[in-house]
């Protein structure tokens, strides 16, 4: 489902589009006429209006002045008149060379656009503005706020399902939409059947729906509101490629030996996962969007019991967003070797996706993701195994063969993560720094104990300028159906993995991280910072690249180091944790400069942060 508020407009009743304009009351009470895109926005003549314009295929405009006189008025604003010198109590409606409008009087009015043969239609009173389609029926909220249809000539009258209304209906082809006595957003078939709300939405007034699937509406909030709801598709069909990314999950530091404690669990606070958008697959002047809610051919779609869910997303109308399910549990071990070691972070591969596109008019184009198949084929892949293919267990060797894999695919797969051959450099655009660091140092002998820290990890990031991260990769795929023609090259599809970081703080995902330190004898670095991986939804383990902002000791009341306290540091807004080591030493890093305090067992000391400031020692109570 596709929505977006257009020009940051508010309205005071429902829009009405034509020709790609959109005509609104502003909830100054103006006449507006503005683009579809949000661009080019005027007021008509200078007027004033108390309801919902209507434009006419010629550029008609006709509305219900603040003076409750019934005008018409060129979309220019040249030319306005009061044809038949009427009043209403809501916007009118043309159909042809006839006019329908309520009364101030309350009764369902019709006459000629030159202002002559008026009449009442059946003696109806109505509430609000009537509807009359191409064929000759009218629709109309009573004074009972019942929703009624009857035939121009006052015959063949109804109330389909026996529906209430709060506003006037809008009927486009064989669909009913409509303002319900709960302020839900209902669409029903004309016959009554089929009745369903739309995306949950809520709405104040009249929707407006053009013949591509739009539905424009006033939503409860007073914004303008679209969303996209097509009739029925003028072509269908399916792309099976390969493979799908569905994550990438980092491995935390090893310990040599296989004796590697730590552990980054994805638990019900993790959706692990990743935007994507297959919009680069087809040919420029497609209007192509995700709509998880769509399902012409009955594909199974992601959901329910899978290990992953699709949503949409509300930073790109093209992209599905396919995350972890709040149900699924994975676990990523360490090494079994001192360090951070690449070889072993993981991803995890679908390797039975199934994308449905849809082609409508106006030349849009919707696509969703699912499932070849009854249920998820999900395949974990070490990094080391796909650069390595020999070590690869001969069963997960065989399930990347039954998908058409090859070691050209394990290459595009490999690019997904830039630390696979050895690079060291973080992206800073992708990999945004926590507020969370480890201690990693070996234990005192080879007898003692390898000291663990564990705390739950959040993607509580600073991010200071908006910018966009993604990954791409073209994959095979067979193609199905009449969709062929939309696409750039008729046998491959391309992913595009995305995110869209906003000046923000954020803190949306979760995980219990457990970094256990290395082996005895160990002499690398011995603190490890944790990133966020923006584009996977993923925490990734680094050794520091520059020295610590904050250091010091903390001793306890008799003066001997208080070793492995977890210890928080707060500077202005920001927040970072950490934990001592066995000497009762403590190191933070990327926090900024300035006075800060720190926190620990309860206790809070004055503390000074920046480059170059002095290690201070601080004494619990």
């Amino acid at each position: 489902m596709i929505q977006n508020q257009i020009g940051n407009n508010t309205t005071s009743s429902g829009p009405f589009v034509a020709g790609g304009v959109v005509y609104f009351r502003g909830t100054d009470n103006k006449l507006w006429r503005v683009n579809g895109d949000g661009t080019g926005q005027a007021q008509i003549g200078g007027n004033t209006t108390e309801s919902t314009p209507f434009v006419t295929p010629d550029g008609w405009v006709w509305f219900q002045g603040t003076d409750n006189k019934l005008w018409k008025v060129f979309k220019d604003g040249s030319q306005q008149s009061q044809p038949g010198k009427n009043t209403t109590s809501s916007s009118p409606f043309v159909a042809g060379d006839w006019v329908y409008f309520r009364g101030t009087d309350n009764k369902l009015w019709r006459m000629k656009t030159d202002g002559s043969q008026q009449h009442v239609v059946n003696n109806n009173t109505t509430s609000s503005t009537p509807f009359v389609t191409p064929d000759g029926w009218v629709w109309f909220q009573g004074t009972d706020n019942k929703l009624w249809k009857v035939f121009n000539d006052g015959s063949h009258q109804s109330q389909p399902r026996n529906n209430t209304t709060s506003s006037s209906p809008t009927v486009m082809g064989d669909w009913v939409y409509f303002r319900g006595t709960d302020n839900k957003l209902w669409r029903m078939k004309t016959d009554g059947s089929q009745q369903n709300v739309i995306n949950n939405n809520t709405t104040k007034s009249t929707p407006f729906v053009t013949p591509d699937g739009w539905v424009w509406f006033q939503g409860t909030d007073d914004k303008l509101w679209r969303l996209f709801q097509p009739l029925d598709p003028i072509g269908s069909g399916t792309m099976r490629p390969k493979y799908y990314v569905l994550s990438l999950l980092y491995s935390p530091p090893g310990a040599n030996g296989g004796k590697s404690s730590s552990v980054v669990d994805y638990a019900s606070g993790s959706t692990a996962g990743t935007t994507t958008s297959t919009s680069s697959s087809f040919k420029v002047g497609l209007n192509v969007t995700a709509g998880t809610s769509f399902n012409p051919l009955g594909l199974i779609k992601l959901g329910g019991s899978s290990e992953f869910t699709a949503s949409s997303t509300t930073t790109d109308t093209t992209a599905e967003n396919i995350a972890k399910s709040q149900t699924w549990d994975i676990k990523v071990p360490g090494p079994g070797a001192d360090g951070i070691n690449h070889d072993h972070d993981m991803f995890l591969l679908m390797l039975n996706p199934l994308i449905e596109a849809s082609i409508y008019p106006g030349s849009n184009v919707v696509w969703n993701m699912g499932v070849d198949g009854q249920v998820m084929n999900i395949q974990s892949v070490y990094v080391g195994w796909l650069k390595d293919p020999g070590t690869m267990p001969a069963g997960v060797k065989q399930q990347l063969d039954a998908a058409g894999l090859n070691t050209a695919d394990y290459a595009q797969i490999l690019s997904a993560n830039p630390f696979a051959n050895g690079a060291s450099t973080i992206d800073s655009s992708r990999f945004l720094p926590t507020p969370q660091s480890f201690p990693y140092e070996p234990p005192f002998s080879a007898a003692d104990p390898v000291f663990t820290s564990s705390i739950a990890t959040q993607n509580t990031v600073n991010v200071t300028d908006t910018h966009t991260v993604q990954h791409q990769y073209g994959v095979t795929a067979s193609i199905s159906g009449g969709i062929a023609i939309t696409l750039k090259i008729a046998s491959s599809l391309e992913w595009t993995n995305t995110n869209i970081m906003g000046t923000s703080t954020t803190s949306q995902q979760s995980a219990t991280a457990t970094v256990g330190g290395p082996a005895f004898g160990y002499r690398g670095p011995t603190d490890v910072v944790v990133y966020w991986d923006s584009i996977y939804n993923s925490f990734m383990f680094a050794f520091p690249a520059d020295p610590p902002t904050a250091s010091g000791t903390l001793l306890d009341s008799s003066g001997k180091p208080a070793s492995y306290k977890p210890v928080t540091l707060t500077v202005g807004s920001h927040t970072f944790k950490t934990f001592t080591n066995d000497q009762g030493k403590y190191r933070f890093y990327g926090a900024p400069g300035g006075n800060g305090s720190l926190a620990v067992e309860g206790n809070k000391f004055p503390v000074v942060v920046g480059a170059g400031v002095p290690q201070q020692t601080l004494h619990l109570p």
